[in-house]
């Protein structure tokens, strides 16, 4: 596919290269209604309903990563051009309302119809800010809730500017399109590869650069997987490969690491914590709050300053539950892999 070729199909869709595929969708949607022949009946309505199509297939093809080198536009055009006329000329033969009941265009509309059902709910529940605050701080809450609902006002102030239509059917049955998509599937493996990085992986005794070195590897073998044109990772989206494939090997060679350990042991050491005071901010004040300090911890110090290769181990997000103990009680376990791992802790009087 020549350069020419791709400006012309973001042209015939009215977007710019850096639209989103969301913006792509909302394009082709809104061609389709002027130019589905159906509701257009100038001569050549057919043959640029057509073009559309064809243009909307490839750049969807483009944007979702499904080509991973530019020399793989040119192979869309030989595999998969006349697919997209061939469907297209279906989908001009038919009415208008059948046509809206093609998977073509319900994937075009089910993001923005998900879009919108999540708009509403979100923007109801930060215009109500101060309702929830009241209901759970009473006074107090109601002023930091009336606080945030001012913040947000040009998000929610949309509730009474935009056309909203709500249809729950809709919505579940988007959502279901929407889930299947490869965006989709990709967002939620990087979601369950960030989960598993900070629950599993981080509690493996190894430095920092232990664990840079070990990507760099991978990352290293995919580069060259890439240049040797390796057929699996030719069919992979580049998202798909370097942000889910690679991750999840990463993070599933430590995961097995720590699920299928042994031979525990205990080992217990006295602590101090560093305490963080955080004054109530001026805004509070001046709506006559008391100014409190909150402490939190952040980071706890072991003696002769062990551990100190890995402060995941000297990391923990609930304050409440070490406040009042000095000690730390670490229970490791050799991994299957032959890595140490830090199964679990407990805070001690």
């Amino acid at each position: 596919m020549t350069t020419d070729t791709i400006e012309k199909y973001y042209a015939v869709l009215g977007i710019s290269e850096s639209a989103t595929i969301m913006v792509v969708k909302e394009a082709y949607r809104q061609k389709a209604k002027i130019l589905h022949p159906d509701r257009n009946k100038s001569p050549d309505a057919h043959e640029q309903f057509i073009l559309l199509s064809e243009a909307y297939a490839c750049i969807i093809n483009i944007k979702s990563g499904n080509t991973l080198v530019q020399v793989s536009y040119e192979d869309w055009i030989r595999q998969n051009q006349e697919e997209a006329r061939q469907r297209a000329r279906e989908y001009a033969q038919m009415k208008y309302e059948e046509y809206k009941e093609t998977d073509e265009y319900k994937n075009s509309t089910a993001a923005s119809v998900v879009y919108e059902h999540v708009y509403f709910f979100s923007a109801v529940i930060l215009m109500l800010s101060p309702l929830w605050g009241f209901l759970y701080q009473h006074w107090a809450g109601f002023i930091v809730g009336s606080i945030a609902s001012l913040i947000f006002v040009h998000y929610w102030a949309g509730l009474f500017t935009k056309k909203i239509r709500l249809n729950l059917g809709s919505f579940f049955k988007s959502s279901i399109i929407v889930i299947k998509t490869k965006e989709f599937i990709y967002s939620s493996i990087t979601i369950i590869n960030l989960v598993v990085l900070f629950r599993y992986t981080l509690n493996t005794q190894l430095t920092f650069l232990s664990f840079a070195l070990i990507l760099i590897l991978l990352y290293s073998l995919l580069f060259l997987a890439i240049r040797l044109e390796t057929p699996i990772i030719k069919s992979c989206s580049k998202f798909a490969l370097y942000f889910c494939f690679i991750p999840g090997i990463f993070n599933l060679f430590f995961l097995s690491n720590f699920i299928f350990s042994s031979n525990p042991s205990t080992e217990v050491y006295s602590f101090v914590h560093q305490k963080y005071k955080y004054p109530m901010p001026s805004v509070g004040r001046s709506f006559g709050l008391k100014s409190r300090e909150l402490e939190e911890q952040a980071y706890i110090i072991l003696p002769n300053n062990k551990y100190r290769e890995y402060p995941w181990f000297r990391v923990f997000l609930n304050f409440e539950e070490m406040q009042f103990s000095r000690e730390i009680s670490y229970t490791f376990e050799d991994g299957l892999w032959g890595l140490r791992v830090l199964k679990r802790y407990e805070f001690t009087n």
